[in-house]
């Protein structure tokens, strides 16, 4: 997919949103996202992230998304 069109998709809510990733020695892969405007948001972002990828994952209503 063409990025300019990839990034057509994105809300413009999520314009200042970043991620860090790396791999630890474990062969873990470690994702942060940050640059949220609202709580809401992350949350959001998050149901479709991990939709996405189509995993599950669960966060407490005053929490921040979890999947272990």
């Amino acid at each position: 997919m063409d990025i300019k069109k990839h990034k057509d998709f994105v809300p413009a809510k999520y314009k200042n949103v970043q991620a860090l990733s790396f791999a630890t020695r474990n062969k873990e892969l470690v994702i942060s996202f940050d640059g949220f405007e609202e709580g809401e948001d992350l949350k959001e972002f998050a149901d479709y992230v991990f939709s996405k990828i189509r995993m599950r994952y669960w966060h407490e209503d005053n929490g921040p998304p979890t999947y272990h």
